[in-house]
């Protein structure tokens, strides 16, 4: 791990590759660099690969900093101008997505492509997040009442079991994890545990994209205003976002490029990285560097 000062601690992960591009990872709520272990090697044999953990997530503290979605894009920008060379493409998960499209609309010049992984998009007919996620979010919508929650949670179960639930939830094939990975999110859970800002950061950036969703016309016109090439890569099988929702963005940008995995959970990059990979590597060579 490396760190940072992005008013503020930041610890990164990263692997070296060619200057010319580079790509930062950003993860999704309660994430952190650890979610790209298994893709950031390949993906280094194209570019350089950042994997920061955003302020009060990972092995990054809060440190009094704001984590709604726009502070954590405004945070993400200072990073990839002070740590990031040549092109740069943002390769986000579910709530990263959301930072990445919002980076890419309001400072356009500092984003070359985005690769969208499991990530939130508005609403539409036809798709329903499972119901523990439904409810869940609810409850984190309510003040004092989320804090509580979270609070309960890391009271009563400690973080391996923590870890292993949350991997049935977000892969469709739990199995598809390897026990070393599992030990990297484990001793994360562990760190994250023993941080008192934990708690409001994770409930700020989760009340941060609930408000977000109450504004499918904000969420749209952010994702209008993207001009780079994007890559959308979702999992059939994802109980945070379904799949009609991202086929609804991929039928609205009609330049968006898009691959539906059909056995996959919200987390393809941790769940198949040599498919992963594959798709990002094929987009990349067409859209990015003009080959075929």
């Amino acid at each position: 791990m490396r760190r940072t000062d992005v008013d503020g601690p930041i610890a990164f992960r990263e692997w070296e590759g060619p200057e010319e591009t580079t790509f930062v990872l950003v993860h999704g709520l309660g994430g952190a660099h650890v979610n790209w272990v298994r893709v950031g090697p390949g993906l280094s044999g194209m570019g350089r690969v950042l994997a920061p953990d955003l302020p009060g997530f990972g092995y990054s503290p809060r440190a009094g900093r704001d984590t709604g979605l726009m502070s954590l894009r405004r945070t993400l920008a200072r990073f990839i101008e002070e740590r990031a060379s040549g092109r740069v493409v943002l390769c986000g998960n579910s709530m990263g997505c959301a930072i990445a499209i919002l980076q890419a609309a309001v400072e356009p010049a500092s984003v070359g492509g985005l690769v969208l992984t499991g990530s939130v998009f508005p609403w539409v007919r036809g798709g329903w997040p499972h119901p523990a996620v439904v409810g869940t979010f609810s409850i984190y919508r309510v003040p004092r009442l989320g804090e509580q929650l979270m609070s309960a949670r890391l009271r009563r179960i400690e973080p391996e079991r923590m870890v292993r639930l949350g991997f049935r939830f977000v892969a469709a094939d739990p199995r598809s994890i390897p026990e070393d990975v599992i030990a990297l999110h484990v001793d994360m859970a562990r760190h994250r545990a023993r941080d008192p800002e934990l708690v409001p950061a994770f409930v700020g950036a989760a009340r941060s994209m609930l408000r977000l969703g109450a504004r499918p016309d904000v969420a749209r016109r952010a994702m209008d205003s993207v001009r780079c090439p994007v890559l959308v890569l979702h999992g059939r099988r994802d109980r945070l976002v379904p799949a009609a929702f991202a086929e609804a963005a991929l039928a609205r940008e009609a330049g968006w490029r898009g691959r539906i995995f059909p056995d996959l959970g919200h987390a393809p990059m941790l769940e198949a990285p040599g498919r992963w990979l594959a798709e990002v590597a094929d987009w990349y060579a067409g859209a990015l560097t003009g080959d075929s």
